[in-house]
């Protein structure tokens, strides 16, 4: 059963593997990151996602934990109730893959309360349509063991989690889950869809419909739209009328389909009118936990 929502959530994706020179407006460094969330919260978003990365080279550090602590304490320093949550790495040991979610969750400077989870698996890869080529051939998933320890887990440190949804198997995975006890509440389904993507439905109302069509009437959800591409901002402009919920930032889009290269507040802020336009208001953190079933909201 889908559960619309007068409040918009705004989740800002401010920079996983995007680089300075695809948008030099990329926050790389744990300050930069710090400072770009604090803009990106004040612009509407109450959740800010981020991936920890080599200050000087851009890698993707895993798992990055201290570099997460450092911008995390920063953003609380002014922002204590912004839900903030990072990226996890692959593993075949469930405790060693999440540990550094509990190490986070447990610090109290730096208390996290939000993270997600990818069921299934995925071969994540793109076709580029101007070389001709594949780009990309990396095979990433969760088994249900990961899944059930990770829900566990969240559960236990009171984390409020989403499910990333990129096949329709990850949604019919989430739904055993919740029926089994896993999951409780309103699932927040983040559908990741993408126009050059070789995974899963090309974005449209259809693959919306099609993806979430998937979910028994007994199962509370809510969705919310994450798009690679140019379709973006019609997926964005499709769940806000529905009171579904969205994501944008220079994570998924670095580089506007006209070429400008925006940042990561002003990706929020056109939400933001978009919203307005549709008659609906940005949530804050607080809301979005109330919105979401969080315990304790």
């Amino acid at each position: 059963m889908f559960i619309p929502a007068d409040k918009l959530i705004i989740e800002a994706a401010i920079n996983e593997q995007s680089s300075k020179a695809d948008n030099p407006n990329v926050p790389v460094s744990a300050e930069e990151c710090a400072i770009d969330a604090l803009r990106a919260a004040e612009a509407g978003a109450s959740i800010v996602h981020f991936h920890a990365r080599d200050p000087l080279t851009g890698a993707l550090l895993s798992p990055g934990t201290e570099t997460y602590a450092e911008a995390m304490r920063l953003i609380n320093d002014e922002r204590p109730d912004l839900l903030v949550y990072p990226t996890y790495t692959d593993g075949p040991v469930a405790a060693q893959r999440f540990a550094f979610l509990a190490t986070l969750a447990d610090d109290p400077a730096v208390r996290l309360r939000s993270a997600t989870i990818d069921p299934g698996a995925t071969n994540f890869s793109f076709y580029d349509p101007d070389t001709n080529r594949i780009q990309g051939d990396n095979s990433f998933g969760v088994s249900h063991e990961h899944l059930a320890y990770f829900l566990e887990l969240s559960a236990k440190k009171g984390i409020q989690y989403s499910v990333v949804v990129r096949e329709p198997g990850h949604v019919r995975i989430t739904v055993a889950a919740h029926r089994m006890g896993w999951m409780t509440g309103t699932v927040l389904f983040k559908l990741n869809l993408a126009d050059h993507s070789l995974w899963g439905l090309p974005p449209s109302e259809a693959a919306v419909d099609a993806y979430m069509g998937v979910v028994p009437d007994d199962i509370p959800y809510t969705y919310m739209a994450y798009t690679y591409g140019p379709s973006h901002w019609e997926m964005e402009r499709l769940a806000i009328a529905r009171g579904a919920h969205v994501r944008t930032g220079l994570g998924d889009n670095p580089v506007e389909a006209d070429g400008s290269r925006l940042t990561n507040a002003e990706l929020v802020r056109r939400v933001v009118d978009m919203a307005a336009a549709a008659g609906r208001e940005p949530a804050t953190p607080a809301e979005t936990l109330t919105i979401l079933g969080a315990p304790g909201s």
